[in-house]
C-alpha cells in the first residue's frame, strides 16, 4: 500500500507542475502503467510483454475516458481547475493502484 501512495503523490506532483499545459495528462497515463508493472513485480505476479501491452491499452483507454477528460476540462478554469487536477490525479492513481494491488494479491 505504501508503494501506491508513493505513485499517487508522484501523480499529484506531476499534475501540479504540468497543470496549465494542455495534453500533459498523458504523463499520468505512463506513470499509471509503470505503477501497475511495479505492483505486479512487487507481488511476484508474472506479466509478459503481451500482458503488459494489453494492460497498457486498457489503462490508456480507461484513463483517457475518465481521467484525461476530467483533467482537460478542468484546464478551462484557471487556478481552481489546476488545483482540482492535482486532487483528481492523486485519487485516480490511488484507487487504480489499490484495485491492482488487490487483484495481484488475489491472483498470485
Amino acid at each position: 500500500m505504501q508503494l501506491v501512495w508513493v505513485y499517487a503523490l508522484l501523480a499529484g506532483l506531476i499534475a501540479a507542475i504540468t497543470a496549465p499545459i494542455p495534453g500533459t495528462s498523458l504523463l499520468l497515463t505512463a506513470l499509471e502503467i509503470y505503477m501497475l508493472v511495479h505492483l505486479a513485480k512487487a507481488h511476484q505476479f508474472k506479466l509478459g510483454f503481451k500482458e503488459i501491452g494489453y494492460l497498457a491499452m486498457a489503462i490508456w483507454g480507461i484513463s483517457t475516458i475518465l481521467q484525461d477528460t476530467a483533467l482537460e476540462i478542468l484546464n478551462f478554469f484557471p487556478v481552481i481547475g489546476w488545483a482540482a487536477e492535482v486532487v483528481v490525479a492523486v485519487f485516480f492513481v490511488f484507487f487504480l493502484g489499490s484495485l491492482a494491488g488487490m487483484y495481484f494479491k488475489k491472483n498470485v
